[in-house]
């Protein structure tokens, strides 16, 4: 074999070893996750408005049938629900969460449970329920009027329908995080991831 067919054939088995290996590193680069972007995609647990939302103003009362405005929500940081004691197992199953939420954070965080159904919710039977999961939890209701501009302030529709022998409630089952100036300052929703929350709670207050 002459020198030239030699060097031909060199060139040739270099020219595949190179084409290999550049089709080995696109392949490892098809299959290989890319960490940098799973990470910022990650979700977090609570939703923080760009804005914070100051609450109108309310007139309710507590469960030891003292005046609540939204004058109380100052000067902490609170954790709201809206529901009713009749509800079955769906606002149990969060009272209880909310307070496994209440006990991890570390700094103190209040929690204040709106009952959207005043007609059944006397004072007592909110502090019955609420004080059933922590004795520091705050019970709170009103006219439908007043529980109605909460409402729409945290952008959690109720609906209660007890006509014609029916007595039908339905609630927003989400968290509102109401921060020390009085302000909705971000929103929880179901399923809670409890450990995530504490977390970012944790941070945030």
């Amino acid at each position: 074999m002459s020198n030239h067919s030699q060097i031909q054939i060199g060139l040739w088995a270099l020219l595949i070893t190179v084409s290999m290996v550049a089709a080995g590193f696109w392949i490892s680069l098809q299959f290989t996750p890319d960490t940098s972007v799973a990470t910022a995609s990650k979700p977090t647990a609570i939703t923080l408005l760009s804005t914070t939302r100051a609450l109108p103003k309310i007139t309710m009362v507590d469960q030891h049938i003292q005046t609540f405005t939204q004058m109380d929500f100052k000067g902490h940081w609170s954790l709201v629900f809206m529901g009713f004691t009749n509800c079955g197992h769906v606002c149990p199953t969060a009272m209880a969460e909310i307070r496994m939420i209440h006990d991890g954070v570390n700094e103190p965080l209040r929690v204040v449970f709106i009952s959207v159904d005043p007609e059944r919710d006397t004072p007592e039977i909110i502090g019955q329920f609420v004080e059933s999961f922590d004795e520091s939890f705050i019970g709170i209701t009103g006219t439908h009027i007043e529980i109605e501009k909460l409402a729409a302030a945290l952008s959690a529709p109720y609906f209660v329908d007890n006509s014609d022998g029916r007595y039908i409630v339905d609630h927003s089952a989400a968290l509102f995080l109401i921060d020390p100036t009085a302000s909705l300052a971000g929103v929880i929703t179901q399923p809670l991831e409890i450990n995530t929350i504490i977390e970012e709670l944790n941070l945030l207050l």
